[in-house]
This record gives structure tokens, sequence and C-alpha cells, in this order.
């Protein structure tokens, strides 16, 4: 989905606001219950939220046992994250349960194709055409192999939940009042007016965007397009026929499931059934630190899972942009930016237009891709883009 502004997958983690973007909060009384995790971290460092009991995987599984929407959201770059997706929907499908896949990562108009993937009707050659892959998501297709893999072979359903990415755009730039009538049809049940969530994405918005007032709204209108859309085509599947008897596993940001604002409480609106929330997190030194969001003492999850930390011979230097190629006007646009990455730490936003990097004019995709080849982490770009008709020149600096 995608312009929006926060798509920014605020996205999915994200988890919560940089530290040194706002001062550190006081803790909620949740977060004081946390036990305290020191390295080596292991495969099973689960917390219930908000007692703060460490659980094992058995465990988490057997208090999973009745829900039928079970939110899992990752940061989209580690491996761990989807390795533990991964085992979780195994042991579902150990355990007799009928389950279905809904994935963040694919647009509702991309169904037919990922039907046919579930049915085996494509190999993996002609699936990463159709989908189109780099331009649908842009992360290495690596990270999800295993679970689209899955999938296939076991003939499960992966339901698509995102929304046209040119109507989120839309939304981004003009806001819902500045929509044709034709594309306000086409938009979800919207709810503006939770204060919590509107504090939250504030707080993103001014760490990192900084912009007036019309600028959040727009930003805030695009991200509950997001989430209200993903929300809507979850709670439609599970009203249908198809979604009779079902378990789904939703595969998806952290940020469009902490403290349920996101797509759990707009599913739970339109849908009252009963669901689950896993945020999985890489554990860090100032872990607790950063959990906190100080203006709401809710949990961030009815379950927290610490990862060990990717090693840092496994980390390849990323920008952290989904990017679309356009051949009319010719160029290349930024679709996404993750959250926390240094795309987003430089500013660059969904919307802005890549014009050069270290000089060299971006065209095509190919063009980007040459460009940054064989950056070293810790190595600085230099990034002209066009935003609202200007030049502005951005250094983005490698992750390390």
């Amino acid at each position: 989905m995608r312009n929006l502004f926060v798509r920014l997958s605020i996205a999915s983690l994200l988890l919560l606001l940089p530290l040194g973007c706002m001062k550190r909060p006081t803790l909620p009384s949740w977060v004081s219950k946390m036990p305290a995790i020191k390295p080596p971290i292991g495969h099973e460092e689960i917390i219930r939220l908000p007692e703060g009991d460490r659980i094992s995987s058995g465990e988490l599984l057997d208090d999973l046992h009745k829900a039928k929407v079970i939110f899992m959201g990752e940061s989209h770059d580690q491996p761990e994250h989807h390795r533990n997706q991964l085992m979780v929907l195994r042991a579902l499908l150990e355990r007799g349960k009928e389950v279905v896949v809904a994935m963040e990562m694919f647009e509702r108009s991309q169904q037919p194709i990922l039907d046919r993937w579930s049915q085996g009707s494509l190999a993996e050659e002609e699936f990463l055409k159709e989908i189109h892959w780099e331009a649908t998501w842009g992360m290495e297709y690596e990270l999800y192999k295993g679970i689209l893999d899955e999938a296939k072979n076991r003939r499960l359903k992966v339901l698509a939940l995102n929304v046209p990415k040119d109507l989120v755009r839309k939304v981004a730039q003009k806001g819902i009042k500045g929509l044709s009538p034709e594309d306000k049809k086409n938009l979800p049940e919207m709810e503006l007016t939770d204060k919590e969530h509107r504090s939250y994405i504030r707080s993103i918005f001014k760490g990192h965007q900084g912009g007036s007032a019309e600028g959040f709204e727009h930003f805030y209108q695009a991200q509950c397009l997001w989430d209200e859309g993903m929300a809507e085509a979850l709670s439609d599947f599970l009203k249908s026929s198809d979604g009779e008897g079902k378990t789904v596993v939703v595969i998806t940001g952290s940020g469009h499931v902490v403290f349920d604002f996101g797509i759990p409480k707009r599913f739970h609106r339109r849908t009252p059934l009963p669901y689950r929330t896993i945020v999985l997190k890489e554990w860090k030194s100032d872990l607790n630190q950063d959990l906190a969001f100080a203006k709401t003492n809710l949990p961030l999850a009815n379950y927290l899972w610490i990862t060990q930390p990717t090693p840092s011979d496994k980390k390849r230097p990323r920008i952290g942009v989904v990017l679309k190629e356009r051949e009319e006007p010719r160029g290349v646009w930024i679709e996404r930016v993750i959250p926390q990455s240094p795309a987003e730490k430089a500013g660059l936003l969904p919307g802005d237009q890549i014009l050069s990097v270290n000089g060299k004019e971006i065209i095509q995709l190919k063009d980007l891709h040459h460009a940054v080849a064989g950056k070293d982490p810790g190595r600085e770009i230099a990034m002209t883009i066009l935003r609202e008709g200007s030049k502005r020149e951005i250094t983005v600096t490698f992750t390390k």
C-alpha cells in the first residue's frame, strides 16, 4: 500500500518511537513486569502481557487455541521473525487447524495470482514475475520464501490484505476531502477519532516529518486507510463461506499491531471474533525503554516475542524503501519507507522521486540498483530527489 504517509508501514518494527526523537517516557506498569532478558537469546523468549510471564512456544500455542485471528507483527527485515511465523504456522497445522495466511505484502487485486500459487499452478519464477515482487513489496524474497513455500506445499490460501497504492497515495497527498467522488466510493469505513492512536501517529510524524497540521491530517488519514482497508479485507473473508472454520495468521508490520491501534481494533469493530496479537522484537540492551508509548497504558500486545539480533555479517546494507518505476513520466518514485530504516532517518518520504544517486541519473529501478550495489555498511550516498516540485539533496547512511 503504499504512499501512505506512513507506510512508513509506520511497518511493520517500527515498534515505537525512536528514543532520539523524544524524551524517555515514563514506563507503564506492564513494562516493569518484564523479565530481564540477556544474551544469549534463546528461540523461545516469549512473554505474556501484561502479566510479564515468560512462557514456552507450547504454552503460547495453547493460549492461541481459541483465537480465530492471530496477528504476528514483524520487523520486515528480520529473518528470525519470519522463521518464528513459519514455526507458528506449522504448529497450528499440526494441531489440526485449517489455516489461512493473510499478508500485508500483497494488494487485494493480486488475489487471483496468490490463488494460483497456492493451487500449485505457478513456478516460483512465474509467481515473482506476475506478482511484481520488487515493486509490490521490495524486501528480499528469501525472507518470505519459507512462508509462501509452505502455503504452496500445503495448498493453504494466501489472503491479500492491502489496499490499492494509488488510493493511498491520493489520500496522502490530497486528504480524503480532496478525493474525487469515485475514489471516495472505494474508501472503507473509516474511524479517525481515536485519540491515543492519533497521539501515537503524531509522535512519529513530528519526529520524522515535522510538517504542518494539514500535512499531519493527510498522513494520519492515509495510515488509517491502510489499516482500515486491511481490516476490511480480513473481515470480509471471515464473513464469507470460504472463511468458515478457518484460523487466520496475519503477517504484517508491527506498527499495524502494537497496542491494537491498527488492524486488530478495526477488524474487531467489523467482526467481533476472538483474536490474539504477537509482536516480534529484536533484542537490544535498552529493550524496555523501546517498548513504551507514554500516552497509553495498554500492553504492547498479548505476547512479546524477543528474537536474537541478526549477526552483523548477515546484515546487508539497505536504504529501506519500496520503489515504483513509471513509464509516464519516466522515473523512479518511493512508494513506501520502512520504519527506522536509513531512508526514514534521512527524511525520505513516500512520493519522493529519486533523480540521481552520487551524481548518476536514475531513470529505471536497475539504475538505482547499480548505483547502490556493493556499498558497505556505514557508507553514505548522496541522493537528489524531487518533492512537491522542488529538488532536495539528501544524504543516506547505510545501516551497519
